[in-house]
């Protein structure tokens, strides 16, 4: 079979170069963002947002910078055959931890608009939009694009182009809308759910882990690995 025939039609060398730059300037903006607690004077109840927006906000430092490293090695990953399949996985893994590295810089403001009392009101709407984008909208967005990744491991695995629609993809497209329903439950019912003032805490410090799993699994794990395990169906669902 012509190597040309295995290599994916979107180039996911150049993207992670770009995805690379964007996730070192973002990692920039989240490390501005860890001062701006710095001069407020808060009440105990605002001071404990402001420390969870500090943690918030450093856990997105760490984790953007490392998938601006992590991106830039993806980026170098230039072929076809092997290299294509191992990129198409990278980038899949990849992508999923700056999603949501990202929205943790959304979660951040969102904390840190809640600690100013004196303009609380005139903030609010911004808290609340922010609130729909970082708990359904960016979400969303983020399943989306994971869907879209997960084609190139599709069209590695099929040799080249797809014909008509496998069933892998399929069963890629019934997750995401069973996870996009979850999601739209989750924001319908938030008024009846718990809230633990440590839950910002405990998911910027699972993104982070998630990033730094992802960055062992792929320096580690993935060059000891057949390529065939790599793409496999099953690792592209989970």
């Amino acid at each position: 079979m012509d190597t040309e025939d295995l290599a994916s039609s979107f180039d996911i060398a150049v993207a992670a170069g770009w995805y690379s730059a964007v996730a070192g300037l973002l990692a920039g903006f989240a490390l501005v963002a860890i001062l701006l607690p710095l001069d407020h004077d808060s009440a105990e109840i605002e001071s404990e947002r402001a420390t969870n927006a500090v943690i918030v906000f450093v856990c997105s430092f760490f984790s953007l910078l490392i998938l601006s490293i992590s991106y830039a090695i993806l980026a170098g990953r230039i072929g076809a055959g092997r290299v294509a399949g191992v990129a198409a996985h990278e980038q899949m893994l990849n992508g999923a931890a700056f999603g949501l590295s990202t929205l943790l810089l959304l979660f951040g403001l969102h904390a840190i608009l809640g600690t100013y009392g004196a303009n609380r009101e005139a903030l609010a709407p911004a808290r609340q939009l922010i609130l729909t984008v970082t708990s359904v909208l960016a979400p969303l967005l983020v399943l989306a694009l994971q869907f879209s990744n997960t084609i190139d491991l599709q069209r590695f695995r099929a040799g080249g182009a797809l014909d008509g629609i496998p069933p892998g993809l399929w069963a890629n497209l019934l997750i995401a809308l069973t996870a996009t329903t979850a999601i739209l439950l989750v924001a319908a019912a938030r008024s009846r759910l718990p809230k633990a003032s440590t839950a910002p805490r405990l998911i910027a410090k699972t993104v982070l882990g998630y990033t730094f799993a992802v960055t062992i699994w792929t320096s580690l794990a993935v060059p000891l690995l057949p390529v065939e395990i790599v793409t496999s169906a099953a690792i592209e669902h989970s």
